[in-house]
């Protein structure tokens, strides 16, 4: 079963065909739960495969005894509770009550955030309200993704967003196909409750230090959609294949890191991120105004960059965006006067 197909950066997943990487089953079921571009269902039929025609074994990624609902179960034992909790979401989500209302919401291309569309009582009005702006021949091309958010019922709640208590969220793709269903404390749902979130994940990756990389991040999360692309020069990972990153024996997803130096206004700072595996490439013509500072400092990094040379480019590069700024402002207050003028 191919399951580097699944993998989120275009880079990593050609780099894992080109050494013709074989993934054990925990890497393939990971890869396929945090694929960005698929839908739930077909997610689920990725896994049941996974489960038919892999052999089943102990799961070695899981460690943290804060999560104590995965520890101690088999590969497939994981799959098979993942999936039924899935279900049991997604079931909920769709199941009518009076005690709940729906809100459809939508994110068009230019947007970090989804914007409402409608109040509806039930989830298929609502789902019906999406796909006619999915279907629409100028709406459909202007959304990426659509939500819905399942509160519980108050009379006020199509006037106030305090008293709107969220129960359920679903988010679905530009052809209104769900993409990922959650389900908050307060439905009530009796789940197993593992996690994949429990699971530290090591695969290969191609990038070595001073190449200049973006994350790319999920394609719905405001704050992913606000900082994209997330542009750094690459430093190092963890876990690494070399092994881990310090001495402890309990680590979880959390640990899936990659560090960097990233541009400020003024020089640069190291900072440690989480990702799951969507690092990509950054296209040196694709920077712009203080990420342009990453060239000479990726250069400098490997080695081919003399550090005058190196402090004297990142000068250049920041006196010119400073003075890019300036020119706003300029003309931003001419700008003003002449309105203030008519």
């Amino acid at each position: 079963m191919d399951c580097i197909k699944y993998v989120n950066s275009k880079d990593i997943r050609k780099y894992l065909y080109d050494i013709d990487y074989k993934l054990n089953v925990e890497q393939q079921f990971f890869l396929i739960v945090m694929c960005n571009f698929i839908t739930l269902k077909e997610k689920i039929s990725a896994l049941e495969e996974l489960c038919d025609f892999t052999e089943d074994s102990s799961m070695h990624s899981i460690t943290n005894p804060v999560f104590s609902e995965s520890l101690g179960l088999s590969v497939h034992e994981f799959i098979r509770r993942y999936i039924c909790d899935t279900y049991a979401k997604f079931k909920f989500i769709k199941d009518f009550s009076t005690d709940f209302v729906y809100e459809a919401e939508l994110m068009d291309s230019s947007s970090d955030d989804f914007q409402h569309i409608g109040y509806y009582r039930n989830y298929d009005n609502c789902l019906g309200a999406i796909r006619d702006y999915a279907e629409d021949e100028y709406y459909g091309k202007q959304n990426d993704f659509y939500r819905i958010r399942k509160y519980i019922f108050s009379e006020s709640a199509e006037t106030s967003d305090d008293c709107k208590e969220e129960v359920a969220t679903c988010i679905l793709s530009k052809e209104a196909e769900v993409l990922k269903v959650d389900c908050g404390s307060v439905s009530g749902l009796k789940l197993y409750g593992v996690d994949v979130s429990a699971m530290l994940i090591s695969i290969p990756m191609p990038f070595k230090r001073g190449d200049i990389v973006k994350r790319l991040g999920i394609p719905y999360y405001s704050m992913d959609r606000k900082n994209h692309h997330n542009y750094s020069v690459f430093l190092s990972y963890t876990p690494s294949e070399i092994g881990q990153f310090d001495d402890s024996p309990v680590h979880d997803g959390s640990d899936i890191l990659y560090w960097g130096l990233f541009p400020d206004e003024n020089g640069f700072y190291k900072e440690h991120t989480s990702f799951y595996y969507d690092l990509e490439y950054a296209d040196k013509a694709e920077l712009e105004a203080i990420n342009r500072k990453l060239i000479p400092l990726g250069e400098m990094e490997k080695g081919k960059l003399a550090p005058d040379l190196f402090f004297s480019a990142v000068s250049a590069i920041e006196l010119n965006c400073q003075l890019q700024v300036l020119d706003a402002i300029d003309r931003l207050i001419i700008r003003i006067k002449e309105l203030m003028k008519k």
